[in-house]
């Protein structure tokens, strides 16, 4: 017996379900299902809220660009605020030359990038030190959000287009009929559906197990909340630094938000909720080689997380040639599903639609992968080591 009759189901109510459906909304009768609540039950409810898209996709403009502007513009809607800030990436000794001749190329191809030597940097942001560092590359085009607000303001925006949303309903698999997808089936009944996006994170292999086999696999990260004496103010940046797997940035409130020591996790649903010891203790000793005053910081909070990793870093958003007709994928993220999520949403609508590609959709194609096995060496972005490929 069929439960609903929808255009399209959504799988999935974090920051890239809701994005999704708000892009569709107004063309579409739209369904977003979340096993959990909105924001709070996966990645959305416990990523930094970083948006560090240029120096991410450096090589693919047009997508940095896109996400950008999208913040931008929605800045002020509801109660989200988007708050632009420059990225430090602090420069070990050892590879001051390799990070010199990055950020030229990069100054030279257009992008807002810089070396900044350590007496520069003691100007613009007096509270870091560069004892131990031979300098940084300061990115400008990047900032920091709330991930729960933007959710939820995108979860509005979607209702009022005509998206319904449930919570707390779960979705067993997806249904398939003569090479396309029929909707899909919950433990409370059967929803039909012409089209299907799963965008449920880690969870995303094991729906589609049956359907289509995708190269991801969960891992875990973690993030502390700091409270510096005295706070941090507007000209602390957000930074990262290679090798050390960490990034930070700074809170409106003046507390630091410290991230990172991601690990791939081979039962994610048993993996703790709560930071590691061994990443408070990583912390305590890194945070005081380029944070002036760190001694009189006081410990707000921390907790831990499970995300998808694929083998280059980068998402799947697609709808492959491989799997049946209808059926959109929007998976792992590894770690940047928040600020890809305006990119994401319109990647998708595109798809859905069948519009022409307004943005390049190659970077997130399925079949840019040779293997779809999950057994691949898993990669921390936090450690910031692809800073130094050629």
């Amino acid at each position: 017996m069929t439960d609903q009759d929808v255009d399209l189901v959504v799988v999935g109510g974090g920051v890239t379900g809701c994005a999704i459906a708000r892009s569709v909304a107004p063309d579409l009768d739209v369904l977003v299902i979340e096993r959990d609540k909105i924001a709070t039950g996966g990645a959305t409810a416990l990523a930094a809220g970083e948006v560090t898209m240029t120096p991410s996709y450096s090589d693919v403009p047009g997508i940095a660009n896109h996400a950008m502007a999208f913040f931008r513009d929605y800045d002020g809607t509801g109660a989200f605020s988007f708050h632009e800030r420059p990225s430090v990436e602090l420069v070990p000794t050892d590879r001051e030359d390799e990070a010199r001749r990055r950020a030229d190329r990069l100054s030279e191809a257009g992008f807002p990038v810089s070396f900044r030597e350590p007496h520069t940097v003691a100007t613009e942001h007096p509270r870091l030190s560069l004892d131990e560092y031979a300098g940084v590359v300061r990115h400008e085009d990047t900032g920091f959000l709330d991930p729960y607000t933007l959710t939820v303001e995108l979860q509005n925006d979607a209702e009022d287009r005509g998206a319904t949303v449930e919570t707390g309903r779960t979705v067993t698999d997806v249904r398939v009929e003569d090479g396309a997808v029929a909707g899909v089936r919950t433990a409370t009944g059967r929803i039909d559906a012409d089209q299907v996006v799963v965008a449920a994170g880690w969870r995303t292999r094991d729906l589609l197990e049956d359907v289509l086999e995708l190269p991801i696999r969960p891992y875990r990260t973690q993030v502390v909340v700091l409270e510096p004496e005295p706070p941090m103010d507007d000209s602390f940046p957000m930074g990262w630094i290679p090798g050390r797997h960490v990034y930070f940035r700074p809170e409106v409130n003046g507390d630091l938000v410290v991230g990172g020591y991601s690990f791939a996790e081979d039962h994610p649903e048993r993996a703790s909720g709560q930071e590691d010891e061994a990443f408070r203790d990583h912390v305590a000793s890194l945070v005081p080689t380029f944070l002036d005053d760190f001694d009189r910081a006081g410990f707000v909070d921390g907790w831990a997380g499970i995300d998808a990793a694929t083998p280059d870093t980068r998402p799947i958003v697609d709808a492959p040639d491989e799997g049946p007709d209808g059926l959109v994928v929007a998976t792992g993220f590894h770690g940047r599903g928040v600020m890809t999520a305006p990119v994401t949403a319109t990647v998708a609508r595109e798809l859905l639609l069948d519009e022409e590609a307004s943005i390049p959709h190659d970077p997130f194609a399925l079949d840019r992968f040779d293997s779809r096995s999950a057994d691949f060496p898993f990669y921390s972005i936090s450690s910031g080591d692809d800073e130094y490929e050629d």
